[in-house]
């Protein structure tokens, strides 16, 4: 088997080859994928990414959840201890260029994400790779996989174009499972045990 940063140059390659025009038109169909399901609709917070290199695009899914009056909130990271929180963000012009060039929100206790038992959350989750089984190979800092291991009761749904699937990844015992991997071929959907 490839290894993790094996796997992960290929699928960057790949994803980086997409055409402007594929890239585009995958990312809308992802999103209008991520509008209908249950868990985004359900939701009253999302955690969302801001995209970049690539990644599926997210502002369609930013711009419907403001308009549905849903709590919107965006990573920030701090790469001294590889860890990340999530602030609101009601306005794109609230992002500034953070770690890696990331657009990130500026750090404010009053709109830090707090897990509330009583409301749904969705965390909208890129990655390099995904396989059939619901894994997920990010960029090798384990922000996700340390912020999502003690929140739990998170809905996860990574996004990815089909061309970042695989049949299986190498794993990791604090890697988490994805609860949903949307693209715009197929929506894989897994059960938590």
């Amino acid at each position: 088997m490839e290894t993790k940063s094996e796997i992960r140059k290929r699928m960057l390659s790949a994803r980086l080859n997409l055409s402007d025009r594929d890239f585009s038109q995958k990312s809308g169909i992802i999103v209008q994928k991520v509008l209908k399901t249950p868990e985004y609709t359900e939701a009253a917070n999302i955690l969302l990414y801001a995209d970049y290199c690539r990644e599926v695009m997210t502002r369609g899914i930013f711009e419907d959840a403001v308009a549905r009056k849903k709590r919107v909130y965006f990573p920030k990271a701090d790469a001294l201890t590889n860890t990340m929180e999530f602030y609101r963000v009601t306005d794109t012009r609230q992002l500034e260029r953070g770690y890696r060039g990331i657009l990130e929100p500026k750090e404010d206790l009053k709109n830090i994400y707090r897990l509330n038992k009583e409301e749904d959350t969705l965390a909208i989750i890129p990655g390099a790779a995904f396989d059939i089984s619901g894994y997920r190979l990010g960029y090798g800092r384990g922000f996700y996989d340390k912020y999502l291991s003690s929140r739990r009761q998170i809905s996860t749904m990574a996004l990815a174009f089909a061309c970042q699937i695989t049949d299986e990844l190498p794993k990791d015992e604090h890697d988490i499972k994805m609860d949903k991997i949307v693209t715009e071929e197929i929506i894989y959907s897994f059960l938590r045990i």
